[in-house]
């Protein structure tokens, strides 16, 4: 027999020997070839065994083991006949526990929290009263009935447009991703339910996916995320603008209770109303205050002006020829109203008014007797 034969030969032996079984021991040297597939030993305190895992299987692992993590590895015993080794092929791998998926979560938990997708302070509020609510679930499943059920009860005015994907399964993250993608694009919806109802670890993996993670976060509207039961946690839910611990708590989330919303629109129009009588009032006190204060000035100013308009009539009483008048004086006019300042204005008989402080009285100069000093004319 050639050496190829023998090898063979054994495979065959050996794979016919053993059916498909449990193998429990220790990862070690785990590494992720190119091609997709896993190579690893398997080990315990007595021995090793070479293990592989083809790209297929390995496709279903949340997270690639650490090296020294207790697993228990599903598969079949063979020989890989062109090296002559013998190995065992494994077609699934389990941690202890939860380990390898708590292993996956946690390592993408600090990765998106490194990028800061996490922070409370990209999360974004949730409208007060959405138009239309975007749903991404299950067009079959219990999750979109209760969501319904529920906008319908409190706000049933609200459109409900559902973007059906699969929710659990190796091609579930890739339809929830689209489903999201399919609701930004629409562009109608002013907030967006990702949901679906309980289920093991595995049945709500999809929502542990990076690419779902990194959808829910580039979502243009707020998204409510309510995976499972109140227990169970995602990485959708620390990424989501809002986490309800289930589908209907997500919708009450979502939209307001429509009595709840007529008690708030009560308490504004009270507090508009009220707002507008504060406005009003200060607006009346303001007036009645800038009313005082324009008749204090007015009536200030006026007697401003009446003191002045007395200093200044003083003045001019002072200046009058009247005060002259009043005095004694008396100021002879000519007929053509020119006063008459020199006794040549007098001679040849002529005629003249004496204005004096009550009357004029006509007078006639019968004889001009001159002063020895004559007065210049001013």
């Amino acid at each position: 027999m050639s050496v190829a034969e023998v090898n063979e030969a054994v495979r065959e032996v050996l794979e016919a020997s053993f059916a498909p079984l449990w193998v429990r021991g220790e990862i070690g040297r785990w590494r992720r070839h190119a091609s997709g597939h896993c190579y690893f030993t398997l080990r315990d305190s007595d021995a090793q065994i070479d293990g592989v895992m083809f790209r297929s299987d390995a496709r279903g692992l949340p997270t690639d083991p650490e090296d020294g993590m207790e697993v228990c590895a599903f598969g079949r015993l063979t020989l890989y006949s062109a090296g002559g080794k013998y190995q065992f092929v494994a077609r699934a791998i389990e941690a202890r526990g939860e380990g390898l998926w708590r292993l996956a979560f946690e390592r993408l938990r600090a990765r998106l929290a490194t990028e800061g997708l996490l922070d409370a302070a990209r999360k974004r509020a949730l409208p007060m009263v959405p138009r239309r609510v975007g749903v991404v679930t299950s067009r079959s499943g219990a999750a979109l009935r209760d969501v319904i059920a529920v906008v319908q009860r409190r706000a049933p005015w609200t459109q409900i447009l559902v973007s059906h994907c699969r929710v659990q399964g190796r091609d579930a993250a890739p339809e929830i991703v689209a489903a999201l993608d399919r609701i930004g694009r629409d562009g109608t919806c002013d907030v967006v339910i990702v949901t679906r109802g309980g289920g093991s670890v595995e049945d709500l993996w999809a929502f542990n996916e990076e690419s779902v993670a990194r959808a829910i976060a580039a979502c243009p509207v707020p998204v409510v995320s309510a995976v499972g039961h109140e227990i169970d946690f995602t990485i959708a839910d620390l990424v989501a603008d809002h986490r309800a611990a289930t589908p209907s708590a997500a919708a009450e989330a979502a939209v307001p209770e429509s009595a709840a919303l007529v008690r708030r629109l009560l308490g504004v129009r009270d507090r508009m109303a009220a707002a507008l009588r504060g406005l009003v009032e200060q607006g009346q006190a303001r007036v009645e205050g800038g009313a005082r204060r324009l008749t204090t000035a007015v009536r200030e100013d006026l007697a401003g002006r009446s003191r002045r308009l007395a200093l200044a009539s003083a003045r001019l009483d002072a200046l009058s020829p009247l005060a002259t008048l009043k005095r004694g004086y008396a100021v002879p006019l000519g007929d053509d109203g020119v006063v008459l300042r020199r006794g040549r204005m007098f001679e040849g008989a002529a005629e003249f008014d004496l204005r004096v402080v009550d009357a004029i009285v006509r007078c006639q100069a019968r004889a001009v007797r001159r002063l020895e000093t004559e007065v210049e004319d001013g």
